[in-house]
């Protein structure tokens, strides 16, 4: 919704106050490109308005499709590619796979560094992708684009919604949604989801288990038409029994081992979050507003893993080495302040926000490293894993205090009924300061940075618009709150991007398109020395070019048929690797884990008021799983399909998921030693009611 529209909204409120007014049933035939966001403006534009590739999934289209995961959610946005990496969810998006370069935000928020993955999907409103270069909104780290996990609010509607499910690999799902107004001022919002499963913490093979339980909640006050006031809260905990992949022999699957897991026998991957926001939106004028966001957010992670698993050809046998027990602990505090308004600018229509952002992160870090451990093998067919053992003490490492301040702004220019221009600007201030616990030694580190995107749309026709934008944002080479002294002279990694696109409307409402062309370019990455291979330095360069297109087609009001996909051509420009003591370069090779291909067809049928089927056919192309290129993982073409019939108030949904029972990897690991194996053929029976 624009800034006038929300000023009318606001006057109307001023005749009798409401807290919200409920919003038009959104349509799961669509690719919401009228749904206002946060993600790729600050200005509260839809898609449509914004001069960027973005891509949102509601709960609704969500709940249809029985995407109970939130990898399986990703991975319906075009060209997104979702796998398990280290106890988090990792995402190939543009030809950029790296675990920092897409970063998740929880409501808009984020912090430097790994974030936290959420599993479930019931507890949110909707997600959001934004493809490309996104530092510029949401500061440092942004490269390949950034997800964000929008909840539900408490915007006074009525609710109560009950979801139980369960699967073919005991996956039991719980999920409870309560919404409403205990009077026309104050409105709550309270969502729980709880997931246990047998198999599917990481994959599915033995000894992967796993709880996950996730709750979030809201209150909000309309104080007077003018001022409103929201506090809410989540937490999250995850914990379960871990899988690194399966070890791969000549650079390919035995399908004898399909279902073995190879990690030692306690191993967990555990996780906890805790998310505090207050929220006050206060309309200064029917032009004028001001928004302030304060908040906190305390994280808990431990890994206690046998990471690489690497077969050996000479015995036989499965070598298991990388014993690692780390444990991540941070707080974070900060607060976001936001000044928007509507103004004319030289006699035009011109709408501005001008804000500041402020966090501190504390993060300490406890490990056994150097991580020394008795060598241990284990059966290739019949591995019977050992516990988790190492020679190296368990103490505390590093503590790390990250301080970070951002001015941001963003202006939308109406050169004409038909032409916008979008500028949007950003500087980022970085203060680190490092303790090593163990010998007692201090750094100390400054960044800055100016992020910016220049864009333009042009209205073709009152449903079609054209776009392009250049923008620019920067990373930090290495993950920042666990940087080592030997790293902490290295400067931010810079990207560079052109995009250009058009959105919008087919002929007489018969469905939407979107097509993005763009071209990035990351560069001082990190690489090694060509003249001394044992040293790393700042030269490096990667690049992608390509296009991403998302069609939805509604050939009768029962009907729906959608495609979308990405084709690009990815490669390390710079890079070298050191290979026993050499320097070897890779440049011109696809870097790994980044398929150049992704297609997903999709077909929607509402046979009946009662009945409805959903279908869905998606294929990735082959991927590097080391940087020589010498190891790949195949293409693979998996099926879904959805059948859903409504009983009274209640929906029963059967969802089969990987119909053909395709045997893939979805993800390398150990520099292509071992991958992870994705879901075979898996069957759901849920229900779901509105009481």
């Amino acid at each position: 919704m624009g800034l006038a529209a929300s000023a009318a909204a606001t006057e109307a409120h001023e005749l009798e106050p409401v807290l919200v007014t409920a919003p038009a049933e959104r349509r799961t035939d669509a690719l919401a490109l009228d749904l206002p966001t946060g993600m790729g403006s600050r200005l509260g534009l839809t898609p449509q308005q914004t001069p960027a590739a973005l891509y949102l999934l509601t709960s609704e289209q969500m709940q249809e499709r029985g995407q109970r995961s939130t990898q399986e959610a990703l991975e319906s946005a075009p060209g997104v590619v979702s796998g398990q990496c280290f106890g988090f969810t990792c995402v190939s998006l543009r030809g950029f796979s790296g675990a920092l370069q897409t970063p998740f935000l929880f409501d808009g928020l984020r912090y430097p560094g790994l974030a936290m993955s959420p599993r479930g999907t019931f507890v949110y409103d909707r997600i959001e992708v934004i493809k490309g270069p996104s530092s510029v909104l949401h500061g440092l780290g942004s490269v390949a684009g950034a997800v964000n996990f929008v909840t539900r609010p408490a915007d006074g509607q009525e609710e109560r919604q009950l979801l139980l499910a369960t699967d073919s690999w005991q996956n039991h799902n719980l999920g409870l949604g309560l919404g409403g107004a205990w009077s026309p001022e104050l409105a709550y919002r309270f969502d729980f989801n709880a997931i246990e499963a047998e198999r599917g913490s990481s994959g599915w093979v033995d000894r992967t288990a796993y709880r996950y339980v996730h709750a979030v909640g809201e209150l909000a006050w309309r104080i007077n038409p003018r001022l409103r006031l929201s506090l809410s809260a989540q937490k999250l905990k995850d914990e379960g029994e871990w899988y690194f992949g399966t070890p791969l022999v000549d650079g390919r699957l035995d399908e004898r081992v399909r279902e073995r897991n190879y990690n030692v026998s306690d191993s967990h991957m555990r996780k906890r979050a805790e998310w505090l926001r207050l929220n006050l939106h206060y309309d200064i004028s029917s032009q004028l507003r001001l928004r302030n966001e304060t908040y906190a957010n305390e994280e808990w992670r431990s890994w206690r893993n046998a990471e690489v698993h690497r077969f050996n050809p000479q015995t036989g046998r499965v070598d298991l080495s990388d014993f690692m027990h780390i444990v991540h602990d941070q707080a974070l505090l900060g607060n976001r302040t936001e000044l928007s308004a509507e103004h004319p600018l030289l006699g035009l229509p011109n709408r501005f926000v001008l804000g500041f952002d402020w966090s501190r992160n504390r993060h300490q870090r406890a490990s056994n490293t150097p991580f020394a451990a008795p060598a241990v093998s284990v059966d290739f067919f019949h591995p019977q894993p050992p516990p988790f053992v190492s020679t190296s003490p368990f103490l505390p490492v590093r503590r790390t205090v990250l301080d970070q301040q951002a001015w941001f702004a963003e202006n939308l220019l109406s050169l004409t009924d038909t032409w916008r221009l979008s500028l949007s600007a950003r500087h980022d201030r970085i203060d680190l300061d490092s303790y090593d616990l163990r010998l007692g030694s201090h750094f100390d580190r400054h960044w800055s940075a100016n992020s910016w995107r220049v864009g333009t749309l042009w209205d073709l026709s009152p449903g079609l618009t054209l776009y392009a934008q250049v923008a620019r944002a920067f990373e930090p080479p290495a993950q920042v709150v666990t940087l080592t002294p030997a790293q902490r002279h290295f400067d931010l990694t810079q990207a560079r991007q052109t995009e250009l696109g058009f959105k919008g409307q087919l002929p007489n409402g018969r469905g939407e398109v979107t097509l993005a062309l763009f071209d990035i370019v990351r560069n001082n990455i990190l690489t090694r020395d060509p003249m001394q291979p044992g040293q790393t330095i700042q030269i490096g360069q990667q690049s992608s070019q390509g296009m991403e297109f998302d069609l939805l087609w509604r050939l009768s009001p029962h009907l729906t048929l959608g495609l979308n996909g990405t084709r690009l051509n990815a490669q390390f420009d710079r890079f070298i690797e050191s290979v026993g003591g050499a320097a070897v370069s890779r440049a011109g090779l696809l870097p790994p884990d980044t398929p150049e291909s992704v297609t997903k067809l999709y077909a929607r049928w509402q046979a009946s008021d009662t009945l409805q089927l959903h279908a869905s056919l998606r294929h990735v192309g082959a991927r590097s799983a080391n940087n020589a290129n010498t190891v790949w993982l195949p293409s693979y073409t998996t099926m879904n399909l959805s059948l859903a019939w409504w009983v009274g108030q209640g929906e029963w949904a059967l969802h089969l998921r990987n119909v053909f029972d395709e045997r893939y990897l979805s993800r390398s690991y150990g520099g292509g030693a071992q991958a992870l194996l994705g879901e075979p053929r898996a069957l759901e029976l849920s229900y779901t009611v509105h009481f």
